[in-house]
Order: structure tokens, then C-alpha cells, then sequence
């Protein structure tokens, strides 16, 4: 990364060590300035001219030479007057490349998650103001799985000398653009498209940051409601997968310690696209199951509902699916959703009071006329993540950054989010609920929630 460095005649060579000389100079530009504020611009300041290792710090690189300082020497005013030091000498924006799909997969992911990082971008950039630095989207799609695509993404990292990366991703993707990621020591920030099929193994480059709830916490979260289910008999469906399949082996093990007396009334596993649910609804119905646990996903949801439907088969049985209670899935199903369902949402955001939440949603929809999702959400998140780790670490460096940010704890619209060391997996907290309508949305919500914070989904 290119490096700025103080013009030449920012001090006369003769007063280049004379500390009471630097006091009077930086005081001098203080006073000229009216008062100071501690900004991004501090940090931008700064950070391509001090490095901070352990208790000894390089910096100030004057003409000819470099000046060890032994931390603690210099006040911290200094660096709040060299905040301010030189106005002439402009600061580079701070540059994050964007990544999403091709135009033509036209995922129901990628745009809303755009419109949360602009928006998080627009409300930075408005704050720092025409004097504070300024942050850029670099926007890229494609597939970024081939070693051509990888090779023309290299390049633009180091034409467009990139800070960081972030996108919403195809899971093929994630690794390979990691690795890249890591080769170029930039933190990587990453919403999976397919979030609920994408498990993290811990064994992932460093660079790679997972900002979405983890599939695991959908889960245990559907088993430890369905657990407190008055109805003894239980049925699964599930997608006919490596996942799909170990979700039921967890389901039925975990659901036989938290309810001993449960009894399964039958599994089935669903082909990735099912042209008719009703052979397998009745099946269902015929084992006088009581409650039905799937896992069926956000495409596939509207048309089980559909067909089911026709049946009186909610009239018969409670249903729990795990993905019914994302937006795109209440929002698919429109009117016609049955009152009842059992599903789970990572942004209720029609139950959450703070303000935060309320900003978000509000502002959203103002500039996109419909409502904020997970996806719109992460892509927000991620880009306020980023800000609160150059901020804890005093340097808008990549690498400081990519140190920072294991562990890093920060505000969001569904509170604070903490950043797991161990697999970077952002700690999102998710709520279990009930379909139901409300004359505020013009779909159903989830209500009476119960709320699952990042504890619960400890093995």
C-alpha cells in the first residue's frame, strides 16, 4: 500500500529535533484551525506515519532519517494537534471493494446488501464531512471462482490500492477470494448468499470474517423451542444434502434429551426442487404427526405453503420451518400466509424498539421504498465493523485492522455484535416466533418472540 509522507518543507531542517520548536509549530495550526475534534481524519492523519509495536513506536519520517520514539514520550496532544498538521496535504479516500454476483443471477441478496453498505457509506461520509476522509465503494461482480477472474480481482486491488473487501458471496466463492484476501493482508468481510447452507470451519484464511448468523443457531434454536411444545409426535423434512441430513441426526438427538418422551412419527428427504408436496403432506398427515419440523428454504417455503393450503393441512397440525420467518419468505407469501407458523427471524425488526433499529429501518425505506432484510443489514454491519476496529486500533492500516477485528465488539441495529476469535463468526443473536398478521405490515410477522442471544448456541 502506497504510503503518504509529510511534504519536505513541513519543517525547516534545523528545527527538525527541537521538540519545543514542534510544540509552538502544531500549536500554531491548532489555533489557526478554531479547536480540533477527534475524527477519521485524526486517524488518516497518522496512521502512514506511525506504526505501533509493543512499547516502542517509528515515526515521523523526516528527510534522510527515521526517529525512534519510546511510547509514552510525546503527550497524546501531539497527536491530536498532528490531526490537524498539514490541510494542504489531502488525505486518499478510504477504499473498500464490494464484491457480488453477476447482474444475471439476479440474487434476492446482493442488491439489498448493496444498499446497506451504500447506506452505511452515505452516513460515514455526511458525518466526517468535506474535511474528514471520505470512504469509496469499489464495486465488482462476477463469479469469482475461476484463476482469470482471481487474477483481474488481484489487479484491481492493487490499481484501486484497496483497503478492505466485503460482499455478498456465492459459498463457492469465499474461499478462493480469502486466500487472495489473505496473500494481500486486507480483511475480508463476507455475507453468504446461501448463509443457511455455509458452515464455518474455523480452519478458514485469517483474513475471512463471516457478518451473518450462523446455521447452527437456526438449529439449536429450533429444537430447543420445538423441545417446549406441548405435542409429543414429531415429523421432519428436510433438503436431500450432506447438511440437510446432519441437521436431522442433530434434531433427533438433542429433541430426545430436552423432551425424553418425544416420539418421531417419520422423516423425509426432499429433492433441491419438488414439483408436488402433496404425496409427501399426506404422508405426513397419515402418520398423525403433531408437530412437523422442516427445513425447506426461502424459495421452496411459498410453494409448500401453497399446496398445503389446499389441504387444511395447517388446520391439522403445528408447522415449524426454519427459514419462514425471513423477509423474503414473509414477504413471498404475502396475504396468504397461515396465522401460526412456528419460524425464526435474525432482524425481527417490527419488535425491536431501540433506536437504532428504528433509524435503520426508517432511513431504508426512505431511500428504497420497501423494508430492510438480513442481507441489507449485514452489508450495513459490516461496514460499521470495519470503522469501529480502525477506531480501536488508531490506524486505518489493513493489517492493524485485520488484528483488530478478532474479537472486536460493536453497535448494531439488533445491539452489539461481538466477533467470535476462534472462527470469526460475528455472535448474532436470533428470535423464535409465531405467524401472525398486524395492521402495520402489509405481511405476516412473527410474534410472541423469543429471544436466543449468542450464549445459547455454545455446543
Amino acid at each position: 500500500m502506497k504510503k503518504r509522507s509529510i511534504p519536505r518543507n513541513f519543517l525547516p531542517n534545523s528545527d527538525q529535533k527541537n521538540p519545543n520548536f514542534l510544540s509552538r509549530k502544531l500549536h500554531t495550526l491548532l489555533t489557526s484551525e478554531g479547536g480540533f475534534s477527534i475524527s477519521l481524519r485524526f486517524l488518516a492523519r497518522i496512521t502512514n506515519e506511525l506504526d505501533f509495536l509493543g512499547a516502542n513506536m517509528e515515526a515521523l519520517p523526516w528527510p534522510g532519517r527515521r526517529v525512534k520514539i519510546r511510547y509514552g514520550v510525546i503527550p497524546f496532544c501531539f497527536f491530536l494537534l498532528f490531526s490537524l498538521a498539514a490541510k494542504a496535504w489531502g488525505v486518499e479516500p478510504v477504499k473498500i471493494g464490494l464484491l457480488m454476483p453477476p447482474q444475471e443471477f439476479n440474487t434476492s441478496a446482493s442488491q439489498p446488501y448493496l444498499r446497506g453498505a451504500e447506506m452505511a457509506v452515505a452516513e460515514l461520509n455526511a458525518r466526517e464531512g468535506k474535511q474528514g476522509i471520505q470512504f469509496l465503494l469499489v464495486l465488482r461482480q462476477g463469479l469469482h471462482t475461476g484463476e482469470k477472474e482471481l487474477k483481474e480481482l488481484h489487479k484491481i486491488i492493487l490499481e484501486e490500492q484497496l483497503h478492505f473487501l466485503l460482499g455478498a458471496m456465492a459459498k463457492e466463492a469465499i474461499l478462493p477470494v480469502a486466500k487472495l484476501a489473505q496473500e494481500e493482508r486486507l480483511p475480508f468481510l463476507v455475507f453468504p448468499i446461501d448463509f443457511m447452507e455455509t458452515i464455518s470451519t474455523g480452519a478458514e484464511p485469517a483474513s475471512l470474517f463471516w457478518i451473518s448468523p450462523a446455521p447452527e443457531a437456526f438449529q439449536r434454536a429450533a429444537v430447543r423451542t420445538a423441545a417446549q411444545f406441548p405435542q409429543k409426535k414429531f415429523f421432519l423434512l428436510a433438503q436431500e444434502s450432506k447438511i440437510g441430513r446432519n441437521w436431522v441426526k442433530y434434531f433427533w438427538e438433542e429433541l430426545r434429551r430436552l423432551k425424553p418422551d418425544a416420539e418421531p412419527a417419520g422423516e423425509i428427504f426432499l429433492a433441491e426442487k419438488m414439483g408436488d408436496y402433496g404425496p409427501y403432506l399426506r404422508t405426513v398427515l397419515a402418520a398423525k404427526t403433531e408437530v412437523c419440523v422442516s427445513h425447506l428454504g426461502a424459495k421452496e417455503w411459498p410453494r409448500f405453503v401453497k399446496m398445503a393450503q389446499k389441504q387444511d393441512y395447517f388446520k391439522k397440525i403445528t408447522h415449524f420451518e426454519l427459514e419462514s420467518g425471513t423477509l423474503e419468505s414473509l414477504v413471498a407469501v404475502q396475504k396468504n400466509a397461515p396465522e401460526g407458523i412456528w419460524g425464526i427471524s435474525a432482524f425481527p425488526f417490527w419488535a425491536l424498539g431501540w433506536q437504532e433499529t428504528k433509524e435503520f429501518v426508517s432511513h431504508y425505506r426512505e431511500k428504497n421504498h420497501s423494508y430492510p432484510g438480513l442481507e441489507a443489514l449485514s452489508g450495513y454491519v459490516s461496514i460499521y465493523a470495519l470503522v469501529e476496529a480502525m477506531k480501536k486500533g488508531g490506524s486505518l492500516n489493513p493489517e492493524r485492522v485485520l488484528r483488530i477485528l478478532p474479537g472486536l465488539s460493536f453497535r448494531t441495529p439488533i445491539g452489539p455484535l461481538a466477533i467470535r476469535p476462534t472462527d470469526h463468526r460475528a455472535l448474532w443473536p436470533i428470535w423464535c416466533g409465531a405467524s401472525k398478521f398486524i395492521s402495520d405490515y402489509p405481511f405476516a410477522i412473527l410474534g410472541d418472540l423469543k429471544a436466543f442471544g449468542p450464549d445459547s448456541f455454545q455446543p
